[in-house]
């Protein structure tokens, strides 16, 4: 079933349909039932807030058990957790299908409410009182007034301090080149003690990171990417520097004498060698995959922490 199809089957059914989450949703009797049509993981996935009330926890697992067992093939999992029930129900290729299986979820769901077996909670405190329906950020999830109260306050408060931070590009910059530098200087020293083919070039990646972020106040996407270039470039001269060490340390261990202009000239000589070059290359990709996968997590961190924004009661 396509999206729009879901959309169309569910308003006959008496749900409402939010596009910005992907969620039908009804309220029955203080209950808010949702449905959310997850594309990628070829599922509908139900999630109802509740408490056992009338009956105990075991019992309300048993009810979902027995549900899943006469639909084996369409419902490959429910779980009732401390504060909500979640049902999955695979999605086929055929609507009509998956439209009958809806049906009976919901009607297994409805039947579930009017049991008395159950409480409708909030999904923030988890208490029972009267909840509103909110998108928050991307989610579509039962509220109390308290909360959401609590929720608008923390969300400007948040907001007011995302907004007023100004970007020090240039103090930025010289944080993060500070931090790459620290952090090379970590690199050259386990590349002599701990050799782990390039995997500490995350302290070049973290260190340009925090630097950035301590000293420019507020990072974006364009100085992320400003960071990762730069510890890319870092790390591979901290690479080149960490052998000319270990070549002038293998010299002055046979009596050599410390010759850094000698190990310099050794490491060029093998660095224009095409073959052993070639055995270097694996030990650069792990450590530029390492800055990368450090980026990643920023851009992730960045996101996260960003105010989430809260709809008004879609009720």
């Amino acid at each position: 079933m396509t999206e729009s199809e879901f959309q169309e089957f569910v308003i006959t059914m008496g749900y409402r349909y939010n596009e910005k989450a992907k969620t039908a949703f009804n309220t029955f009797e203080g209950f808010h039932n949702r449905i959310e049509f997850a594309k990628h993981e070829s599922r509908y996935l139900v999630r109802l807030e509740c408490a056992p009330s009338n009956c105990e926890p075991q019992e309300l697992r048993q009810l979902l058990r027995e549900f899943q067992s006469e639909r084996k093939e369409a419902v490959p999992k429910v779980y009732f957790r401390k504060r909500y029930i979640g049902i999955e129900l695979k999605k086929t290729v055929d609507s009509e299908i998956d439209k009958e299986e809806l049906k009976a979820l919901v009607h297994f769901i409805t039947e579930l409410c009017k049991s008395d077996k159950l409480v409708p909670l909030c999904r923030i405190c988890a208490r029972q009182r009267k909840t509103g329906v909110y998108v928050v950020g991307q989610e579509i999830m039962p509220v109390c007034d308290s909360c959401v109260t609590r929720m608008r306050r923390r969300h400007e408060k948040r907001r007011d301090l995302f907004e007023k931070k100004r970007q020090n590009m240039p103090a930025g910059l010289l944080g993060a080149l500070f931090g790459g530098m620290l952090g090379a200087l970590l690199n050259i020293l386990c590349y002599q003690l701990f050799p782990l083919k390039g995997v500490w070039s995350v302290f070049i990646a973290v260190l340009a990171y925090c630097g950035f972020v301590v000293t420019g106040r507020r990072a974006n996407k364009k100085s992320g990417i400003i960071c990762a270039a730069m510890s890319v470039v870092i790390f591979l001269l901290s690479e080149y520097a960490a052998m000319v060490l270990e070549t002038a340390i293998l010299i002055e261990r046979e009596g050599g004498g410390i010759a850094v202009s000698e190990s310099v000239d050794i490491t060029n000589a093998g660095l224009s060698d095409p073959s052993y070059l070639m055995t270097l290359l694996p030990e650069y990709i792990i450590g530029v995959a390492v800055v990368l996968a450090v980026g990643a997590v920023y851009f992730l961190k960045r996101s996260l922490t960003r105010p989430v924004k809260i709809s008004k009661n879609l009720l």
